[in-house]
């Protein structure tokens, strides 16, 4: 099957790219720079399938986005959880990777910063949350490894004693590829 651009009115003229479609295929996130209705360089934005034609995308909103750069959206399995590359203060250094949960009003959580485990004062960026939803993608300038933007998967730690908040476990595994 050859690629076929998805056309209006997913793309535009401006930048959009970066994107990630819900487990079912009906909706879709990603990154569009420089829009009129954008709250900082790039935000990100969804739209739903209606098995004919993608919806007008909307801009998600604060708190995920803001006047700093939000990009590169990855969606987990089950949709409650989006992932995401943003230089917002509270950060590590440069872009860190950050997560909000679905509320269950439908808003996206105020995002929380994945921390010291996986976050540097160097560039984490490309986050991919695998199926398993325990498993998670990414790339980083600050992690050792051999050379700028090396791969790195890290898995969720298990829950213990009842405690609700799964953390990433510092073990991070690299990924023999480069991008130098």
């Amino acid at each position: 099957m050859a690629a076929k651009n998805a056309g209006p009115p997913l793309n535009t003229p401006d930048n959009e790219g970066a994107q990630t479609l819900s487990a079912d295929g009906r909706e879709i996130y990603f990154t569009a720079c420089n829009r009129r209705d954008g709250y900082g360089l790039c935000d990100i934005y969804y739209s739903k399938w209606n098995g004919q034609q993608w919806s007008v995308p909307q801009n998600i909103g604060s708190p995920v986005n803001s006047k700093y750069k939000e990009t590169q959206p990855s969606l987990s399995p089950d949709g409650r959880t989006l992932y995401f590359s943003s230089n917002r203060p509270g950060g590590k250094g440069g872009l860190d990777l950050w997560q909000a949960t679905m509320q269950p009003d439908g808003q996206w959580s105020e995002p929380i910063n994945l921390g010291d485990s996986i976050n540097t004062a160097g560039e984490e960026q490309s986050p991919f949350i695998h199926s398993d939803n325990e498993s998670l993608y990414f790339s980083s300038t600050g992690l050792t490894g051999l050379g700028r933007f090396d791969l790195f998967l890290s898995r969720k730690k298990p829950k213990e004693d009842g405690v609700v908040p799964k953390i990433w476990d510092i073990r991070l595994t690299l990924i023999l590829m480069r991008k130098d």
